[in-house]
């Protein structure tokens, strides 16, 4: 198993210089890897890092790169099944800013909503439960009680409130409760009902509309509601899907893939590949150079190579294999059909 453990970073700002999909460095603290880095080097990264943060862990470059302006990155910690400890480091550089594209903030001012009380407090007071409750329903609802069993006993401590708030986000599965989610995610101001309303998004199976606005949530300005909405999808993944119609999100699936959010990325490829998105598509939604598709190809981390190259052979209906060559001469005859 391949555990993940992910914390916030977005971003930097120096002159280009050479170009790489993937980079990686072996530290003190173990493995560093670069994704996305291009014109930026992981000297200058380091050089960076003793100017602006002298003694701290290149893993750690968040602050850094976020005070001189890359538009988007996080940073990713996971230990492969022989116990190695990487850090993978996901970024856009900041030439490419224009491919960042965040949803406007909501604006309209509202209040908690009475109905959602039970939500709120699981947010509040428990959010290791609001988190596993948000991304697990699918398994609970499912009826997988083997797994489900085995989440809970994994976290004992928490278990009562992720029942708790799985019972809530069971009581919210109908169309007037998902109706209001999406318009909340979407148009309320506070960040606590968008966090909410995105669980409840997940827990609405079979209503594509969910689907469709938890792919606009991952553009939320907020990243915490941007995880939520992760989670919501990750919820919805859970268990046999059907193909579904991708073009009304083009725009939102293309800002996320461009790299709005790194994050976010990988889920929304499983998203794209498990629903069978449409290979017509593949123009529309991937630059012909590949962008940050082919850089997760890639990357030495398995969850993330893996999404990518699922995703790319749902496309093209045929599997050109690991290397990212192949895979970019398919998208310059994709994208020169188009001419």
């Amino acid at each position: 198993m391949i555990r993940f453990c992910s914390s916030s970073l977005a971003i930097a700002l120096a002159l280009p210089v050479s170009a790489a999909m993937s980079q990686e460095v072996e530290t003190p603290a173990g493995v560093v890897e670069f994704v996305g880095l291009h014109h930026w080097t992981i000297q200058m990264i380091e050089d960076s890092m003793k100017v602006h943060a002298p003694g701290k862990p290149l893993g750690q470059c968040a602050a850094v790169l976020r005070a001189l302006g890359f538009p988007s990155a996080q940073s990713l910690g996971w230990t492969s099944a022989e116990g190695r400890s990487s850090t993978l480091v996901l970024l856009v550089e900041p030439q490419d800013s224009a491919l960042v594209r965040y949803r406007k903030p909501p604006a309209r001012k509202s209040t908690p909503l009475p109905a959602w009380r039970d939500g709120y407090g699981t947010l509040k007071d428990h959010v290791a439960a609001y988190q596993m409750g948000a991304q697990d329903f699918g398994i609970y609802a499912v009826r997988d009680t083997v797994l489900e069993d085995l989440i809970l006993r994994s976290y004992p401590s928490d278990s009562a409130e992720v029942r708790f708030f799985w019972r809530f986000l069971e009581r919210n599965r109908n169309p007037q409760s998902a109706n209001l989610a999406e318009r909340t995610l979407l148009e309320d101001a506070s960040v606590d009902n968008r966090m909410v309303a995105a669980a409840i998004l997940g827990a609405q199976r079979g209503r594509v509309r969910a689907w469709y606005a938890l792919v606009k949530g991952l553009r939320d300005p907020d990243e915490r509601v941007a995880a939520a909405a992760e989670m919501g999808l990750t919820s919805l993944l859970t268990g046999t899907q059907s193909r579904m119609d991708w073009r009304p999100a083009r725009a939102d699936i293309k800002a996320i893939l461009d790299g709005t959010n790194v994050l976010g990325l990988r889920t929304m490829l499983l998203v794209l590949t498990k629903t069978k998105v449409d290979p017509m598509l593949a123009r529309t939604l991937i630059p012909e150079n590949g962008g940050l598709v082919l850089d997760f190809l890639g990357s030495h981390s398995p969850a993330h190579r893996d999404a990518a190259h699922a995703f790319l052979v749902q496309l093209a209906g045929k599997d050109l294999g690991p290397s990212a060559y192949n895979w970019r001469m398919w998208l310059r005859e994709v994208h020169a059909r188009a001419i």
